[in-house]
């Protein structure tokens, strides 16, 4: 029983996530996700309570997912330009799958959910920093760069550049526009030989 309710859960939250993501928060409908789900409303509601608890464990389970990723990524023993690239396709995809339509309706639709992933996003961008401090003190990145700053810009051009329009709009996959952004900075920062 308890296995069954878990696992209806999730189903529940899978669908939920793509439909907040492609509808948004306000035309985010319970009724077409039970319908979806293969269960009644009623069901629905006896696993959660509201629109906005359903909504608010998306939000969680998607920014735990990345927490882990990003932690397991910061202990790996890759060498750095990989952390960076594996950092940004972590952190891109969050921004791949939250465009600006959806944040903006979040930020104004629910505000504190908005704060969690803001906070995220600037535990993020921390995480980063400390990576390239890092790399400043083992000798690989030059001295002169700010890491903060750095991190600061790493973000700002993930957060400009992923989205789905630029990718129409340039013909260009993620993981290019990762590995651009990857290769400018490392041609930037890294030290001379």
């Amino acid at each position: 029983m308890a296995y069954e309710k878990k696992a209806l859960e999730k189903t529940i939250l899978d669908i939920t996530e793509r439909q907040l993501f492609r509808y948004g928060y306000k035309s985010l409908n319970l009724n077409e996700v039970a319908k979806e789900a293969g269960i009644s409303k009623v069901t629905l509601y006896k696993i959660f309570d509201s629109k906005y608890e359903v909504t608010s464990r998306v939000i969680k389970r998607i920014l735990e997912n990345s927490d882990l990723e990003m932690s397991n990524l910061l202990q790996s023993e890759l060498p750095l330009q990989r952390k960076i690239e594996q950092g940004i396709k972590i952190i891109s995809s969050l921004y791949l799958k939250m465009d600006k339509d959806f944040l903006y309706d979040l930020e104004h639709s629910l505000p504190e959910l908005w704060q969690q992933i803001d906070d995220v996003r600037k535990s993020k961008e921390e995480m980063i920093a400390r990576l390239l401090t890092d790399a400043q003190n083992g000798g690989t990145i030059r001295e002169d760069m700010d890491a903060k700053l750095l991190s600061t810009l790493i973000m700002a051009l993930i957060r400009g550049v992923y989205n789905p329009n630029f990718f129409f709009n340039h013909n260009v996959s993620a993981d290019t526009v990762g590995s651009i952004i990857v290769n400018i900075f490392m041609d930037g920062i890294l030290k001379d030989e």
